[in-house]
C-alpha cells in the first residue's frame, strides 16, 4: 500500500491552498482507500464492474502494490467465465459489504490568478472617415442559394425539424414503421398513392443496422447468471465430487454452469435453466449416489428382492456387487432394512438401459442359482434329489456334515428354505469340485435311507455317540430332528 499512502500524501501536501474542511475530507478519503485495499483478500467474493458500466459477481484474483499498479490494484475474475475475461480495476469500481463506502474527494481549486498589472490606455488616434467602398464584390446570380436567417438557434431549429418529422410520420400508412433520424422520400400524390420503394428500403436498412447493433451490444453485456447454493452433507462430499473430480466436471460440462466448492458448501452459477439442472445432479448424488447426467440413454429398474438373499447379492467385503457395478458400469443400491425382516426389500439399478437388463438378469441368477458367469467366471451348478427328511444328514450336528463338504471340495451347498427361489439342494462350484461333492451328498442320502430301514439299525436311545451337541445357527432349526 505504499505507492498508494505516498501518492496521497504527495497530493495532500500540494493542497495547502484549500480550506481545512476540504482538507480534512481529503484525509479521510487517503484513509478509506488504504482501509479498502487492506480489507481486500485473494479468493474474496464481491461484485465489480464490467464493460458496460453494470456490476457482476466477481472473484479477487490478485492485490498488487505495484507503483503501476496504483490506479488499477485490483485483478479479479468474472463468475461464469474464464481467465481471458479477467480485469484490472481501481477500488471505486468494486462492491462488498466488507468494503467501507466511498467518500467524495474535493476537486482542488486553481490558484487564483495574480490581479493584472494596469494598461496604459493608447491616445485614440482618428482616421479621416473615407466614404469609398474597399473590396466589395458584385453578385452575379452564378453562386450558390444564399442561406436564410430563421432567427433561431441551431438547437431551436432541430426541436422544429424534428416536429416536422413527427408530424408527417402519423400522416404516412400504418404499414411502414417510422424510425427516428431517417429522411423520407417525396411520396406520389394521388388518390391510390402509396408510400414510395425508397423509403420502405431506407427504413428496412435502418431497422437492420439497429438490430445489428443491438445484436452486437447484448454480446458485449455477455448472458443473465443465476447462482445458488447447495448444502452437502460432509460425509457425502466425496460422492458429489467424485474421483479426481470426475463427477463435478462432468456436470460441469453437461450443464454449461460452473460450480465452486467450499467445504460442503457447492455454489452454482450459469443460465437459470443450467443451474436448475446441476442442482438436481448434485441432489441425486447425494440422495442415491448417482445422477441421470453420467450416463448416456439412462434408465432405473427396481427389483423386490427377499432380505435373506442381500448376502448373496453383496458377497464377502462387496466382492460380488462389486463385480457387477464394475463390469456393466452400473449402480446398485440396496434399501435398508430391519434385521430378521421378511418384508422384501428394494433393489434398485440404474445406467444405460442394455446395462441394467443385462445387470438384473445377473441378480436373478445369483438368486436362483447362487452364481453367474459375471461373478463367478467357469463355476457350474447342479442338483440333488433329496427328500426334506434328509436334509438333517446333510447339515450334521450343529452343521458340521455341511461345512465339512463345502471346506472340502471348495463348493457351495444350498438347502432348501422356506423363503428360497430354488425349492432343491444345489451345488455350486468348479465343474469338477461339484461332481465330487454331489457323489458324497448321494452316498449320504443312501446311507441315512438304509440305515433307517435296515435290521442293523443302531438304537441311540441309550447315549448320544456325538457327545455334547455344539450351538445352532438359526436357519438350521426347521431341519433338526427333534427327539
Amino acid at each position: 500500500l505504499k505507492p498508494l499512502a505516498h501518492s496521497s500524501l504527495d497530493a495532500l501536501r500540494s493542497c495547502d491552498h484549500l480550506s481545512a474542511s476540504k482538507q480534512l475530507l481529503l484525509l479521510q478519503n487517503i484513509l478509506l482507500l488504504s482501509n479498502m485495499a487492506a480489507n481486500l483478500e485473494v479468493g474474496m467474493k464481491l461484485h465489480a464492474k464490467y464493460t458496460d458500466g453494470e456490476f457482476y459477481p466477481a472473484t479477487v484474483v490478485q492485490v498488487s502494490t505495484a507503483e503501476k499498479r496504483k490506479a488499477k490494484p485490483v485483478k479479479v475474475n468474472y463468475t461464469g467465465y474464464g481467465a481471458e475475461n479477467d480485469a484490472w480495476l481501481p477500488l471505486t469500481s468494486l462492491k462488498s459489504k466488507k468494503l467501507p463506502k466511498s467518500v467524495t474527494t474535493p476537486e482542488p481549486k486553481a490558484k487564483a490568478k495574480a490581479k493584472a498589472a494596469p494598461v496604459e490606455e493608447e491616445p485614440v488616434v482618428e482616421q479621416k472617415k473615407n466614404d469609398e467602398l474597399i473590396n466589395y464584390v458584385m453578385d452575379d446570380g452564378t453562386g450558390g442559394a444564399w442561406e436564410v436567417c430563421t432567427g433561431m438557434s441551431k438547437k431551436a431549429e432541430r426541436s422544429k425539424k424534428k416536429a416536422e418529422e413527427a408530424k408527417k410520420a402519423e400522416s404516412m400508412p400504418v404499414n411502414i414503421k417510422r424510425v427516428p433520424g431517417a429522411e423520407f422520400a417525396d411520396e406520389p400524390k394521388g388518390k391510390n398513392a402509396g408510400p414510395s420503394q425508397a423509403a420502405a428500403a431506407e427504413v428496412k436498412r435502418i431497422l437492420a443496422m439497429k438490430g445489428e447493433a443491438q445484436a452486437q451490444d447484448d454480446k458485449q453485456a455477455g448472458p443473465a447468471l443465476s447462482s445458488v447454493i447447495v448444502q452437502v452433507p460432509e460425509n457425502r462430499i466425496g460422492v458429489v465430487i467424485g474421483p479426481k473430480g470426475a463427477n463435478i466436471t462432468v456436470i460441469q460440462e453437461k450443464t454449461k454452469t460452473k460450480v465452486d466448492t467450499s467445504g460442503g458448501i457447492f455454489t452454482i452459477t450459469g443460465g437459470a435453466d443450467d443451474v436448475l439442472a446441476a442442482e438436481k445432479a448434485i441432489n441425486d448424488l447425494v440422495s442415491k449416489g448417482y445422477c441421470e447426467l453420467m450416463y448416456e440413454g439412462f434408465t432405473e429398474n427396481i427389483i423386490s428382492v427377499n432380505p435373506s438373499a442381500f448376502p448373496d447379492l453383496i458377497g464377502k467385503e462387496g466382492c460380488i456387487v462389486r463385480a457387477i457395478k464394475d463390469k456393466l458400469k452400473v449402480e446398485i443400491n440396496f434399501q435398508d432394512v430391519s434385521k430378521g425382516s421378511t418384508k422384501k426389500g428394494k433393489v434398485t439399478l440404474a445406467g444405460k438401459t442394455e446395462d441394467v437388463e443385462q445387470a438384473k438378469q445377473v441378480i436373478n441368477d445369483i438368486i436362483m442359482y447362487q452364481h453367474h458367469e459375471i461373478t463367478h467366471p467357469g463355476w457350474v451348478h447342479e442338483t440333488v434329489d433329496v427328500e426334506e427328511w434328509a436334509y438333517r444328514y446333510i447339515i450334521g450336528k450343529a452343521g458340521s456334515e455341511l461345512k465339512h463338504i463345502q471346506h472340502n471340495w471348495k463348493v457351495k451347498v444350498s438347502i432348501p428354505r422356506e423363503d428360497s427361489a430354488f425349492k432343491s439342494v444345489l451345488v455350486v462350484g468348479t465343474p469338477d469340485s461339484v461332481m465330487r461333492a454331489k457323489a458324497y451328498i448321494d452316498k449320504l442320502v443312501w446311507n441315512a435311507e438304509n440305515n433307517a430301514k435296515g435290521r442293523d439299525r443302531q438304537d441311540n436311545s441309550a447315549a448320544d455317540p456325538w457327545g455334547e451337541e455344539e450351538e445352532e445357527e438359526p436357519w438350521m432349526k426347521q431341519y433338526m430332528y427333534k427327539r
